[in-house]
């Protein structure tokens, strides 16, 4: 009887060569799916479902960015970090006050300093005026601000706003001697890099938030990238509420304000003052 042939030998030589490295190619994924599923077994490969990107998340407006991490609280705390003659700054300002007025005491809203100069003595002079009118004339505060960041003439705001002058001509004097901030701008070898002042009001806030420049938000103790429309910043507090107050409902002007001083609205900018 004539020997039976192997199933290879029946074969052409190419058809061979191809059934072989087919043949290779599946005992090598059999062996992948093995060490997979081992891997899987002790925890090592980690499936990740519908990632969401933290660092930002957009809101409703296109425009608006915001930090995903900021805590839900009842009266959300937020603090505006600037340097009084920035223009990114005034920017930013323009943009918060009609969201100050809004939502009135049903959020902790201030503005802080960077904790550094960039714009000589006049801005440790107003830094110090503006630090001083929160604190101790509130009522006056948005008023002159509103005039200030505008106009650019401090005399001239605080008399339409009828500041007391007394009352804050002794806080200025008292803020720069606890502050040492004049102290500071005369000590040239303490200057950041050789050629920033310092300013050190908000000194440790500035550390703890990891404010670098001018200007910086913070909401609920976490650095935020926002618009610097009204509607955006708005927006951006809104989201940081446990439970969302009424006046969230309002819209407001959607346009950026415009960098500087001056009224009106300019392009959306995430450009800032810093060292």
């Amino acid at each position: 009887m004539e020997n039976q042939k192997s199933f290879f030998e029946l074969l052409s030589p190419r058809t061979s060569v191809l059934v072989g490295v087919l043949s290779g190619i599946g005992v090598l994924c059999a062996a992948a799916c093995l060490i997979f599923v081992i891997l899987a077994a002790q925890g090592k490969i980690v499936y990740v479902n519908n990632p969401v990107k933290k660092e930002a998340v957009k809101t409703d407006q296109t425009q608006n960015v915001q930090n995903s991490d900021v805590v839900k609280t009842d009266k959300p705390a937020v603090e505006l970090f600037v340097m009084s003659y920035c223009p990114y700054g005034l920017q930013m300002q323009k943009a918060l006050l009609p969201v100050m007025e809004l939502f009135g005491k049903k959020a902790d809203i201030s503005i802080k300093f960077v904790s550094y100069i960039m714009h000589d003595k006049k801005e440790i002079d107003e830094n110090n005026l503006q630090y001083c009118l929160e604190n101790e004339q509130e009522d006056k505060f948005i008023p002159y601000l509103k005039c200030f960041t505008v106009s650019g003439d401090s005399a001239s705001c605080l008399k339409e706003v009828k500041v007391n002058e007394s009352k804050l001509s002794s806080c200025i004097a008292v803020t720069d001697k606890k502050f040492g901030t004049t102290a500071a701008y005369n000590d040239k070898a303490s200057w950041l890099s050789g050629y920033y002042p310092l300013y050190n009001v908000h000194k440790d806030l500035n550390e703890k938030y990891g404010v670098q420049g001018s200007p910086t938000l913070v909401i609920n103790g976490s650095q935020v990238q926002v618009a610097r429309s009204p509607e955006a910043v708005k927006q951006a507090i809104c989201a940081s509420f446990e439970e969302q107050p009424e006046e969230c409902g309002q819209t407001l002007s959607t346009a950026s304000a415009a960098p500087s001083f001056g009224a009106g609205t300019g392009t959306g900018t995430t450009a800032e003052c810093g060292s």
